[in-house]
């Protein structure tokens, strides 16, 4: 690619807290991460064309060419994922006129965490799109997507904030002082957030009662000096939306022995568990990798925190 690129990056993202409440307004607690996606930008002997590469630390993962300025598929290595691109860029540009693909376009993208994670391949994605173009990553996303928009808000994020959809981001200071006790436990599956998103909105609507529980779970979560304050505040949470989801909690099912708490992040079924915990770090590791789940993060390891 010619020295004349132009680069953008984005943070990955993990939701602590108000898992499916945000998506109705309930304040989150949300966490930029150490990963996330860089994408170049840069001009391309191939007249007239857009050629897109993705990669993962696994190599090329996605391709696909579009003919300029129409944006037709010429081929692609995945017709699903190729519509999307296709759709987003023709998003773009109507949200932005001045912004035009003329041309030849060669564009890379690169995660530099596993696609399966669920740590924002996509929200990533958008947020370095919307900068490139020029456009309101939030709208774009809306469009897209119709989720909350917390992953977009921790693309540029550079510390933990609290997320409200709608509203201003406002920063906070995790600066827990049990932070040693906390990780981050890949669940081994990972969840669609379209298809996630699209089934809890056909669901009953969340009361204002209970959005007000879970503000409030997310304001003492922020605010916790204690692991015994932080566990019970996962356990009240978890017990909130089985509730609301009518689907048991992940510690009552698959690590009822474990010593300490364990939260679903995210859509439950998939992503990652917060897990706290008084046991060392090998044993928490032990614990895991017996029960076949071996990508675990502590805390320090994954939450960005540059403030």
């Amino acid at each position: 690619m010619p020295d004349n690129q132009e680069s953008y990056y984005a943070h990955g993202k993990l939701l602590l807290t108000a898992e499916y409440f945000v998506l109705q307004g309930a304040k989150a607690i949300a966490l930029p991460v150490k990963y996330g996606q860089r994408m170049t930008v840069g001009s391309s002997d191939r007249k007239n064309e857009l050629n897109w590469k993705a990669f993962t630390p696994d190599g090329l993962w996605f391709s696909c060419d579009l003919r300029l300025p129409d944006l037709e598929i010429i081929q692609s290595s995945d017709a699903k994922k190729a519509d999307i691109l296709r759709d987003t860029l023709q998003i773009m540009q109507q949200m932005n006129p001045n912004f035009q693909l003329r041309g030849g376009l060669e564009i890379q993208t690169r995660i530099d965490f596993d696609s399966q994670w669920g740590l924002g391949s996509s929200s990533t994605l958008i947020a370095n799109l919307a900068s490139w173009a020029d456009v309101d990553p939030f709208q774009l996303n809306e469009k897209i997507f119709n989720g909350s928009g917390f992953d977009i808000a921790c693309a540029s994020a550079d510390g933990p904030i609290l997320y409200t959809k709608g509203e201003a981001v406002e920063s906070v200071k995790l600066d827990y002082l049990f932070k040693d006790n906390l990780y981050f436990v890949y669940s081994g599956s990972k969840k669609s957030t379209r298809a996630e998103v699209r089934c809890f909105m056909n669901k009953r609507a969340v009361s204002s009662a209970e959005i007000e529980m879970i503000n409030e779970i997310s304001q003492q979560m922020a605010q916790a000096k204690n692991l015994d304050e932080f566990q019970q505040l996962m356990v009240d949470h978890e017990q909130l939306v089985s509730g609301l989801l009518d689907i048991p909690t992940v510690k009552s099912t698959d690590f009822a022995d474990f010593e300490g708490e364990i939260k679903s992040l995210g859509a439950w079924g998939g992503d990652f568990y917060l897990v706290a915990t008084t046991m060392n770090e090998s044993s928490v590791f032990q614990y895991f990798k017996a029960k076949g789940l071996h990508v675990i993060f502590p805390w320090k390891e994954l939450v960005l925190n540059n403030r």
